[in-house]
């Protein structure tokens, strides 16, 4: 099953600190420029706070704060760890993180239209939706993922952001259940004990 810790260390390359572009929409809550920290939108900090927040509490927001509120609010809401691929749970973390929850459920209905393996789109991401993309052929539901999310970018017409949108897509690469990166954790594992048969030879 996927793991948060894996798919958050790749939004964290593309959600740094603190930013206040006036042309991101996120950076906004109701007219007020607050800005971004930490991959938490003005919007996202207002819901956690129970009230406006100020540029101040949004400067001040620790990184842990900001991973407890998308673990909470992104991942486990939307039974992100029950996906089977990590590369898949990658794609469509990061797709929430950057695109809004409804943004990217809308984005995978889009991508399983395309594989001709439709899903209503309320229920993408909940317990049955994770069901039915851990059925289908996870490299072609993460290209399709990613082609969706492509064309998104493309679509909005803001060529500013365009070449770092989709240079934050690229990051995140496709890998097999059994590919290298499932079993990294157990490779410095796996060199000590080469080790230990080598001194003891």
């Amino acid at each position: 099953m996927a793991e948060f810790e894996k798919a958050q260390a790749l939004v964290g390359l593309s959600e740094g600190g603190y930013q206040n572009d006036p042309r991101d929409s996120g950076n906004y809550y109701q007219g007020v420029l607050v800005g971004t920290n930490w991959g938490i939108a003005a919007p996202t900090l207002a819901t956690y706070l129970g009230r406006a927040p100020s540029v101040n509490d949004m400067v001040n927001l620790t990184r842990e704060t900001a991973e407890l509120i998308l673990k909470t609010r992104y991942w486990t809401r939307h039974h992100l760890g029950s996906l089977k691929n990590q590369s898949v749970a990658n794609l469509i973390y990061d797709g929430i993180v950057n695109h809004g929850s409804n943004g990217m459920r809308m984005l995978t209905s889009k991508a399983l239209s395309a594989m001709k393996k439709p899903l209503e789109y309320y229920s993408t991401f909940t317990a049955e939706g994770i069901k039915h993309l851990n059925s289908l052929n996870q490299k072609r539901l993460f290209f399709a993922l990613k082609k969706a999310r492509a064309d998104k970018y493309r679509a909005l017409n803001k060529p500013y952001y365009l070449k770092g949108w989709l240079n934050r897509l690229d990051r995140i690469k496709y890998f097999g259940d059994n590919s290298l990166s499932s079993i990294w954790p157990v490779i410095p594992i796996i060199l000590v004990g080469i080790l230990v048969i080598g001194f003891a030879i």
